[in-house]
């Protein structure tokens, strides 16, 4: 049976009737059987990162090819160019997130106050922020990633796990107008500094909930994070922090007292090494970098003066024995602040020679001009984690560190950028993140909201001018803008894109979407460094040792009634959030399991919903690394098919998508 292009059912009847028989008996059963069509939409999509003085250019390939095949050649649906002239916009966006946070946790109450007292400083110090956001009512800028990429990604919202996240996410963000009431934020800011005050613990320190003990980590991040806000410009009154000060002093005495008897003991085991050099612990660390905030306010004075300074000695000796980068850096500026210079400036040599990536131009060996994403610091203990390496924390305090002791700020505007890429693939998690995030972005290095020249982009030799010829305006602040180009106006010309950022110009985003219809058979494998799924099948076999799972070689005839094993390998170089994994079945097997829901494999989650044609798997968060996962069909009917091919793509930004090669599937 041949079928033609553009069939989108059939419908069969089929009758029988009874012969030889004084009786005549007949009958018949007509419906209609859907045909998948031999072409699919395939969408190419290219992320572009550009940074100022520099240019990027991009070239889709298959579309300047379809120039020599000719009207045999794919068929274009649609191309969507887009631009983010200054994405450190998003960190402003990002302060309702802390406001929202109603949790009863002390450290819920303290960022609340960051994000207030952030907010009124930055309203009262850059009149155009209140401007911005009030051009932003009303228009799409204040919906979530989620719902603005509806389009992009081809897939409702309603139909993925995401609605309350995209809900949430929006709510925040409409409200940020309470950020410029100046009474609201004023009566916030009294409110919390008296809560604050109501649930310290009589010895000084804060619980995380309301009636527990002191929390050490708490009480340094909250009494550390004033600090952080002074540092920054932020006029707050600093009594409630000032008053902590002694609960520090007496932990750093506790810090020292304990060492000391760690000391003894490896005196008396015969572990010579610790006896002979102590160690600071991550706490002791983190009591001293809070201390460091307030030296000139309140010098330590008798038994906490020697404690203090005796942990700054045993820092400056022993600072390369500390497990975290974190820690590493909060020593830094402790000893910078306490006068220890020459050994401050050691330490960010030393992490500037175990970073990744680097400033313009530095380590080019170990990055891709293509996909830079800046400058930080890998996981030192990968297989654990711990709250002294939670990685937005940990590099919002390097670029504090590397900006106040050494102002090295090419590093820190590459720190920056790495920070501003976290947020364009997900979301900054929990308050802490987005709190240090914001705090360095707007208030350490250049002023990025400062920057207000836009993104050029040329396409096939022509200039795309905003809100012209069919191109989007410019949105304010973020001074992002689109042009899209529909079927026959899409020339192999066109495959040619060009971004470029003024000198002296900050980090900017650009996103190449692609979509064209091509035959099944035909659809190649595409994928980056950033992201990247490889499809394979096999068939599984039950045998003496247990069930073995056989590959499935091209043109191998599998027979009906097997079990098939889809195996997906996806592999990123950073963490996603809200990734949408879909799988094209083989037309001639059907899914094992229907039933829509969670699953689990090797610590990672994601929600797996069974359709007609495909398998879809959620994903709220994806670590960065290789990940494999695997469900199983029947072979139901024989015949020649295609095995399908997977697309991964972000929904929160579908410029970072991959795809696997499509192969030939025989069943008898």
């Amino acid at each position: 049976m041949s079928i033609t292009d553009g069939t989108d059912v059939l419908r069969y009847r089929a009758t029988g009737t009874t012969t030889g028989s004084a009786r005549r008996l007949s009958d018949g059963e007509e419906a209609t059987l859907p045909v998948l069509p031999r072409k699919v939409l395939v969408t190419e999509t290219i992320p572009v990162t550009v940074r100022g003085g520099e240019q990027r250019t991009v070239i889709l390939e298959k579309l300047l090819e379809s120039k020599q095949k000719g009207s045999s050649a794919i068929q274009n649906e649609s191309l969507a160019i887009q631009a983010v002239s200054n994405p450190a916009w998003y960190a402003v966006m990002a302060l309702p997130y802390l406001m929202e946070r109603n949790d009863e946790s002390v450290d819920a109450l303290f960022y609340r106050l960051y994000a207030n007292a952030y907010a009124k400083h930055l309203v009262t110090s850059d009149p155009r922020i209140e401007k911005i956001f009030e051009q932003w009512r009303g228009t799409n800028t204040l919906k979530s990633q989620l719902e603005n990429n509806e389009v992009l990604v081809k897939t409702l919202l309603a139909e993925t796990p995401w609605v309350r996240d995209a809900t949430s996410e929006t709510e925040a963000r409409a409200r940020v107008a309470n950020l410029f009431d100046e009474s609201r934020v004023r009566s916030e800011v009294s409110s919390a500094i008296e809560r604050l005050q109501s649930l310290r613990n009589p010895d000084g320190g804060w619980p995380w909930f309301p009636g527990g003990r002191s929390s050490d980590t708490i009480t340094l991040s909250i009494v550390s994070g004033f600090g952080r806000l002074r540092a920054n410009g932020v006029n707050i009154d600093m009594t409630l922090p000032q008053s902590t000060l002694p609960w520090i002093d007496a932990r750093l005495i506790e810090e020292k007292r304990l060492a000391q008897q760690r000391q003894e003991r490896a005196r008396k085991a015969g572990n010579l090494a610790l006896a002979s050099e102590p160690v600071l612990t991550q706490l002791g660390v983190f009591a001293l970098y809070a201390r460091s905030f307030f030296l000139a306010d309140a010098p330590p004075a008798g038994e906490a003066a020697e404690a203090h300074a005796w942990c700054m000695r045993v820092g400056q000796k022993s600072w390369t024995e500390l497990s975290h980068n974190r820690s590493q850096g909060q020593l830094a500026i402790a000893l910078f602040r306490g006068g220890e210079r020459v050994t401050a400036e050691s330490i960010i040599e030393s992490l500037k020679q175990r970073a990744v990536g680097g400033p313009r131009g530095e380590q080019a060996a170990d990055r891709k001009e293509d996909n830079w994403q800046g400058m930080w610091w890998r996981n030192r203990h990968p297989m654990w984690w711990s709250w002294a390496q939670a990685p937005i924390e940990t590099q919002s305090l390097m670029i504090e560190a590397f900006d106040e002791i050494v102002g090295d700020t090419e590093s820190v505007e590459a720190m920056k950028a790495w920070l501003v890429q976290q947020k364009r693939t997900s979301r900054w998690p929990g308050s802490p993140a987005t709190a240090n995030a914001v705090g360095v972005l707007l208030g350490r290095g250049d002023d990025l909201l400062g920057d207000s020249s836009l993104v050029e982009v040329t396409v096939g030799g022509e200039s795309i001018k905003p809100g012209e010829n069919g191109a989007s305006k410019v949105e304010a602040g973020t001074g992002f803008f689109e042009n899209r180009f529909v079927r026959r106006e899409i020339t192999p010309s066109m495959a040619e894109i060009t971004f470029q950022k003024a000198e002296g110009g900050g980090l900017a985003f650009g996103g190449v979407h692609w979509q064209y219809l091509d035959h099944i058979e035909n659809v190649e494998a595409s994928g980056r460094d950033e992201l990247a799924v490889t499809k394979e099948l096999f068939i599984r076999t039950m045998t003496k040792s247990g069930p073995v799972l056989e590959p499935v070689v091209a043109l191998e005839k599998v027979g009906v009634g097997e079990e098939l094993v889809v195996r997906l390998k996806i592999t990123s170089d950073r963490t996603y959030e809200f990734l949408e994994l879909t799988d094209h079945r083989p037309c001639v097997t059907e899914p094992m399991d229907v039933l829509s829901g969670w699953r689990w494999a090797d610590g990672v989650g994601w929600y797996q919903v069974t359709r007609d044609a495909s398998t879809q798997f959620f994903f709220e968060q994806l670590p960065q690394g290789t990940h494999v996962l695997e469900y199983s069909l029947r072979v139901a009917h024989r015949g020649q098919s295609s095995s399908g091919f997977a697309t991964i793509r972000s929904r929160y930004a579908p410029e970072f998508s991959a795809r696997s090669q499509s192969l030939s599937l025989s069943t008898q």
